[in-house]
């Protein structure tokens, strides 16, 4: 039987190279089903793959074997991916790229010492392909079953939401969004942070915005909070299948993206304009005529860079796309110059723009330098909070005042989606990503509800009036559509409310009580 193996074509099918990279990949995905659709995984595996087969290629011309190529892919990919979970115990940088090139030559002689006699060769492939082809099978197919039982609970998000019925022309106004993630309102920032927010609230209030001082979010995370507002409605109609896992945010996350608020403006003729973030949901949009954004990743291939010998060279050498911290302050820094040069164009714009401002992880001094780990170590969160926050209204009001001297009126919203987590509901706020973690959202206190509901809201129509101003973000687009695109959208009633934990997404208290 293995003899007849070897001599036949499954013998020379050039599978080893595809085994560990394929594993970690459908790895990763599944452990991160809940929060990664196929529209965003898939991607990612195709890159992947692509890789792969250039890599092939490439070794092909050394090796002058499919078969010994693949083998030294293989090798190479073993290095690639887990040379990492080794070295990084190593406290200094130059020790651990020491071995980590180290453990490049071991792996170049393994390489070299693939047996070049093509019989033995050949045998030995087989042997990697009888365990390999089930192995990617095994786990291709997990991911896909996980994939298919989610799909069959998540709704359609272009369904549950009805379209807004407003009209637009060309004297329409543009609509510029700003969200500032974790933004507290001014009660917050007083109360809790020692900081008096009013100079820029007044700044606001010269530039004819009407602020709420105390205003509230109708939901306590960026996912919940950004979909409600964009499509104008709560999200109980998500909710409807009752195949839908309570802890799957894909559903939100798809409402978040594909809302109703990009859709009407594209349907307008205006030029959609989306300014992201490095965090996956809102790093692009693909319904926008444009992204601005700096260094941004998928989730997925950001999660495989992270792990593997090229992304620790790059963090190493603090090279892009290896710093996380300084790419996101220039990445912050890119979006602000953007938007202001933006701000001069005269076709008609949308633009939301999602700033992960005073959000942690805190790479931003108040005068808009990065700021380095250890200066954030060695500050308090106070601090810390506070320097993004006076970068952030600095950086604003600028930004404001191009869109104001822009060559067209301008609807402006300036909102948060959610305020900073109250202590101690917080995780390691010095990286990207780590700093949730699970709370019992519907059992705080009055005070950390309050904190974490409190929002920075401000809102200048294009004409000036004071009519038709919001008393939450989910009224945002009835509001603005009403007063400029004469819509007769009626608003919501202004609820707050917590989903219970993580595992129960579309389970919500009501806080109401809580905020009077």
């Amino acid at each position: 039987m293995l003899d007849r193996l070897a001599r036949s074509p499954f013998a020379r099918l050039p599978l080893a190279g595809f085994v560990i990279p394929c594993i970690i990949f459908f790895s990763l995905w599944r452990s991160n089903a809940n929060r990664l659709g196929y529209e965003d995984a898939l991607p990612t595996g195709l890159a992947l793959l692509a890789i792969l087969l250039v890599l092939l290629i490439g070794l092909r011309f050394w090796a002058k074997s499919w078969v010994r190529a693949s083998m030294m892919l293989g090798i190479l990919g073993a290095y690639i991916f887990y040379a990492p979970s080794l070295t990084q115990m190593i406290s200094s940088p130059w020790l651990e790229g020491a071995a980590l090139a180290f453990a490049g030559l071991i792996a170049l002689d393994l390489m070299r010492r693939i047996p070049p006699h093509d019989g033995q060769l050949e045998r030995t492939n087989m042997m990697v392909n009888i365990a390999a082809l089930p192995l990617i099978l095994v786990f291709a197919g997990q991911a896909a079953m996980d994939q298919r039982t989610l799909e069959s609970g998540r709704p359609d998000v272009s369904t549950p939401f009805p379209a807004f019925e407003a009209q637009a022309d060309e004297n329409s106004p543009d609509v510029w969004h700003f969200v500032m993630d974790r933004y507290g309102n001014r009660e917050t920032l007083a109360q809790v942070y020692g900081y008096d927010n009013t100079p820029f609230l007044n700044a606001l209030r010269e530039r004819g915005f009407v602020v709420d001082d105390n205003a509230f979010a109708n939901y306590q995370r960026t996912g919940h909070s950004l979909a409600s507002t964009l499509n104008a409605s709560y999200l109980e109609p998500l909710a409807e299948n009752e195949q839908l896992m309570g802890g799957d945010w894909v559903p939100i996350y798809r409402a978040m993206r594909d809302n109703r608020a990009i859709e009407f403006f594209n349907e307008a003729g205006y030029t959609t304009v989306f300014a992201g973030t490095w965090w996956n949901p809102s790093r692009r949009n693909p319904g926008a005529a444009e992204n601005i954004n700096l260094r941004d990743m998928p989730e997925l291939a950001r999660l495989l860079v992270e792990q593997s010998v090229p992304g620790r060279v790059l963090d190493l050498t603090d090279l892009p796309y290896g710093n996380a911290r300084h790419d996101q302050c220039l990445r912050e820094e890119h979006k602000f110059e953007a938007l202001q040069e933006l701000a001069s164009r005269d076709e008609r714009k949308y633009i939301f723009a999602h700033f992960l401002l005073p959000h942690p992880p805190y790479v931003i001094n108040a005068d808009g330098s990065c700021r380095p780990l250890a200066d954030a170590e060695a500050a308090t969160r106070r601090d810390n909070y506070i320097g993004q926050l006076d970068y952030a209204n600095r950086e604003l009001l600028a930004t404001i005042d191009a869109i104001l001297a822009g060559p067209r009126p301008a609807t402006i919203i300036l909102q948060a989606d959610e305020g900073p987590w109250p202590a101690p509901h917080f995780g390691d706020e010095r990286f990207i990503g780590r700093d949730p973690v699970e709370v019992d959202w519907d059992n705080l206190d009055r005070a950390a509800i309050r904190e974490k509901m409190g929002i920075l809201f401000a809102v200048r129509h294009a004409d000036g009036s004071t009519a038709n101003i919001p008393a939450s973000p989910i009224n945002i687009y009835p509001a603005i559509l009403r007063q400029s695109f004469g819509s007769a959208m009626e608003n919501l009633p202004d609820r707050h409310l917590v989903f219970v934990s993580n595992g129960e997404l579309y389970d919500y208290a009501d806080v109401d009580a809580l905020l009077d």
